[in-house]
C-alpha cells in the first residue's frame, strides 16, 4: 500500500476533519492570488448595501470610487449601524494604485459623540498605524515582505474590489497577505472559488451566484453578473446584500 495512504488512514482513526485539511493542503495547495487591475467603476457611482445582524436590519453600507488620477484611486466607504437605541457612525478612506496596493487609509468612528480614529500609512516595508482611541493615541508598526494589500472585516467595498481585481479561477484556491486596520496586523487569507453556483434571494429575486469562501475570518462572497450582491460573516452572524 502506497504510503500517503496509510497516513490517510491514520489522520482518519485520529480525526476525519484533520485529515480532509491534511489531504486538500498537500493534493491541491493553494495559489498565490494574482492581481490583474482595479476594475473600472465609474467615478461617483454609490453602491450600497443592507447591514443585517442576526437576521435583523440595523443599519446599511456604501461605497464610492471618488477620485482616479492616473493609476492612483481613492475609495471611501460610509457605514451606518443603530444598536440598541444608539448610532454608530464610520467613514473610511483608501488610497491604493492599480494593482491594489495600499498608499494611505483612514477611518473615523462616531459613536454618539465618541470619536475614535485609526490612521494607516505604507512606507518601503513597513505600515504604521496611529490609533486614537478614548482620548489617548497609540502607534503600532508592522514589518512586512513581499506585497500585502489592505481591507477592512465588515466594508463589503473592500473586499469587492479586492477580488474583482484578482484573477480568480472556479475550484481553485488561492492564499494573500493583507492588512487589516481593527486586527492591527497583516492576516494570510484564504480564498475558495467554489464550482457549484448557488442561488440566493436578493431583492425578492432568486440570483444564481459564483460563491467565494475565505476561511481565516469566516466569510462568504456571492457574485453575480460582476457585482457582488452579497456578503456574509457567520462568524459574527453578519449579512450585506446589495440594494443599489
Amino acid at each position: 500500500m502506497k504510503r500517503i495512504y496509510v497516513i490517510v488512514g491514520i489522520l482518519l482513526i485520529l480525526g476525519s476533519s484533520y485529515a480532509i485539511e491534511w489531504y486538500t493542503d498537500t493534493r491541491y495547495p493553494p495559489q498565490d492570488i494574482v492581481i490583474t487591475g482595479v476594475p473600472d467603476l465609474e467615478i461617483g457611482e454609490q453602491r450600497t448595501f443592507s447591514y443585517m445582524h442576526e437576521m435583523e436590519l440595523v443599519g446599511s453600507t456604501s461605497y464610492t470610487l471618488v477620485a482616479k488620477e492616473g493609476n492612483i484611486h481613492t475609495l471611501v466607504c460610509t457605514t451606518e449601524v443603530t444598536s440598541e437605541g444608539k448610532l454608530l457612525e464610520l467613514e473610511s478612506s483608501l488610497i491604493f494604485d492599480e494593482l491594489y496596493n495600499p498608499i494611505d487609509y483612514k477611518l473615523h468612528v462616531d459613536h454618539e459623540g465618541e470619536i475614535n480614529q485609526i490612521n494607516v500609512t505604507f512606507s518601503d516595508s513597513q505600515i504604521i498605524s496611529s490609533v486614537l482611541f478614548a482620548n489617548e493615541t497609540v502607534t503600532l508598526t508592522d514589518d512586512y515582505t513581499g506585497d500585502v494589500l489592505l481591507t477592512e472585516n465588515n466594508m463589503p467595498g473592500f473586499w469587492e474590489i479586492l477580488l474583482l481585481s484578482a484573477e480568480l479561477e472556479s475550484g481553485e484556491r488561492y492564499v494573500v497577505d493583507a492588512y487589516i486596520p481593527q486586527g492591527g496586523m497583516v492576516f494570510e487569507l484564504e480564498f475558495y472559488v467554489n464550482p457549484n453556483p448557488q442561488t440566493i434571494s436578493v431583492s425578492d429575486e432568486y440570483i444564481s451566484c459564483t460563491v467565494i469562501q475565505e476561511s481565516t475570518l469566516d466569510l462568504r462572497f456571492y457574485f453575480n453578473e460582476g457585482r457582488m450582491v452579497q456578503m456574509r460573516n457567520d462568524d459574527q452572524d453578519l449579512t450585506f446584500t446589495l440594494i443599489g
